[in-house]
């Protein structure tokens, strides 16, 4: 199974504070413990740090970057990126 989560996804998941928190918080958790691949851009990524570091206490937000880095398979269609070393996955 495969799922791409976008910024509204990430946010909704990290954010106690958006209305549908828990459902996401618990679709995430139920995939995640099926064996899912969760999947995400460079893109998203670096919009949804933006908005986590603008709403959150910066703790939060800091714990939520290195939650989303570890848990996903960062696509991206800049080469740039696997020749520093940043885990990210080039995409045709």
């Amino acid at each position: 199974m495969k799922l791409f989560v976008d910024t509204w996804g990430w946010l909704t998941l990290r954010d106690r504070g958006e209305a549908r928190h828990r459902e996401v918080v618990d679709f995430y958790n139920h995939f995640h413990s099926q064996g899912g691949s969760v999947y995400t851009t460079d893109y998203v990524l670096d919009e949804t740090f933006t908005l986590l570091f603008r709403r959150l206490p910066f703790s939060q937000a800091q714990e939520s970057v290195e939650i989303l880095e570890e848990a996903v398979m960062i696509l991206t269609g800049d080469i740039h990126f696997t020749h520093v070393g940043m885990g990210l996955q080039i995409v045709p």
